[in-house]
């Protein structure tokens, strides 16, 4: 391996607090435990010798365009709670007209913060909304084309450090953190060469790192011994129209539900599955489908033709 700190301009070490290094050790299979490898671990796609991962990126893109319809169902409860406390605790002076107008219209400045929030992105991510990563197991390399300078790199995969990183989150609602796997390289093709830090898509949703090194696991598994021993993740589903992009998250909401209540476990607890379902509905599914509408023409990077060949995926 080539001396990374005489050659290479490095990544901030503040960007690494937190994070937690793995070794080129033996994976092991039984830790894979996701049913769903495409939801919990971000793989996208095989072919016989590629592998294609989600992003980080694209997450975050997908977070912030959520948020809108978030803050929409928000802002249309906290209306209703407002009229309702006015109403309820003054019947005999109820609010003027500038009153209601303020309790239909205040809470909606949150919507506008959030529509505001997600057309920064486009600073980060340019005209797109994300970038795949595809790892060859034949030429032993990652690829990755940035979204916001469309600069393809390919960094070596023998060479690459991996680590649970750790990004704290603090918002309204409280602290969270994320987990997302780097894979840390050099790509030699910029002048100077630069260590490069490529995140993953995988959960990561306060776990601890443990989605990260089921991850880098299969990555492992993968490079080493091929597809066959692993969980596939489902096949990428063809593009629809825009009203069927907006109606495929409730159709799968509901056929998720159906199977959850026709087990005898769903059944015993439907009096509380029932609503805890509803208020997913309303709190998830409209988000992420309406999020899905605003994203429909923002289109993903696009790897050169060689690499689609190269990988498989033409």
């Amino acid at each position: 391996m080539k001396n990374v700190s005489d050659l290479a301009q490095r990544l901030p070490r503040s960007f690494l607090i937190g994070a937690t290094r793995f070794s080129h050790d033996q994976p092991d299979l039984k830790s894979i435990q996701p049913d769903n490898v495409l939801v919990d671990l971000g793989v996208r796609r095989l072919s016989d010798h590629c592998l294609e991962l989600e992003s980080y990126g694209n997450n975050v893109r997908n977070v912030y365009a959520s948020g809108i319809g978030i803050s929409i169902v928000m802002a249309i409860g906290i209306s209703l709670l407002m009229a309702l406390i006015a109403i309820v605790l003054t019947p005999n002076n109820p609010p003027g007209r500038t009153g209601w107008v303020l309790i239909f219209t205040v809470p909606w400045i949150g919507v506008a913060i959030a529509s505001i929030a997600y057309l920064c992105t486009r600073n980060i991510f340019g005209r797109f909304r994300g970038g795949f990563i595809r790892i060859n197991r034949r030429t032993r390399k990652l690829y990755f084309v940035t979204p916001r300078d469309e600069h393809m790199m390919s960094l070596d995969w023998d060479d690459l450090e991996a680590m649970a990183g750790y990004i704290p989150i603090v918002s309204q609602a409280g602290y969270t953190s994320r987990h997302p796997l780097y894979l840390i390289g050099v790509d030699w093709d910029q002048t100077p060469p630069k260590e490069i830090c490529v995140s993953c898509g995988n959960l990561g949703w306060r776990d601890n790192g443990e989605s990260a090194r089921q991850l880098w696991d299969y990555l492992q598994i993968f490079m080493g011994e091929g597809p066959e021993a692993l969980p596939k993740p489902p096949p990428v589903p063809p593009r629809l129209s825009r009203g069927q992009t907006f109606l495929r998250v409730y159709r799968d909401w509901a056929a998720k539900f159906r199977r959850e209540l026709s087990t005898p476990k769903g059944k015993r607890w439907s009096p509380l599955l029932v609503p805890a379902k509803l208020l997913w509905l309303v709190c998830m599914t409209f988000p992420d489908s309406l999020a899905e509408v605003i994203e429909y023409d923002v289109p993903y990077t696009a790897f050169p033709k060689e690499i689609d060949e190269l990988c498989g995926f033409a």
